[in-house]
């Protein structure tokens, strides 16, 4: 991954890419820096563009973590998310404990 990425800054790709034409970066294990050499060759609207959001460590008043994905895997973990809770929804509204839910 970081070779592709040197290769593209030494190119001087300052071009923004299509998504055809890039691979998943693995956000788990890029380094900021990488990330920030990563985002100057696609564009912000880009399934692949890295978004880092800065969240706080439960048990903590002061500590912070940072969790970086892309574009299209923020947009999946809120597809999920709204998934389950229609889902969590849905299941309170029809089995309200009446005799609908013991199948009597």
């Amino acid at each position: 991954m970081v070779s592709l990425i040197a290769a593209l800054l030494l190119q001087g790709a300052s071009a923004v890419v299509s998504p055809a034409e890039v691979s998943p970066p693995n956000t788990v294990t890029m380094s900021l820096a990488e990330v920030k050499a990563f985002n100057a060759t696609v564009g912000k609207d880009h399934p692949h563009y890295i978004r880092c959001r800065t969240i706080s460590v439960t048990g903590s008043l002061v500590k912070r973590g940072r969790v970086c994905r892309t574009n299209l895997e923020w947009a999946r973990l809120q597809e999920d998310g709204n998934e389950h809770a229609r889902k969590t929804w849905e299941g309170a509204m029809v089995c309200g404990g009446g005799p609908e839910c013991r199948g009597n």
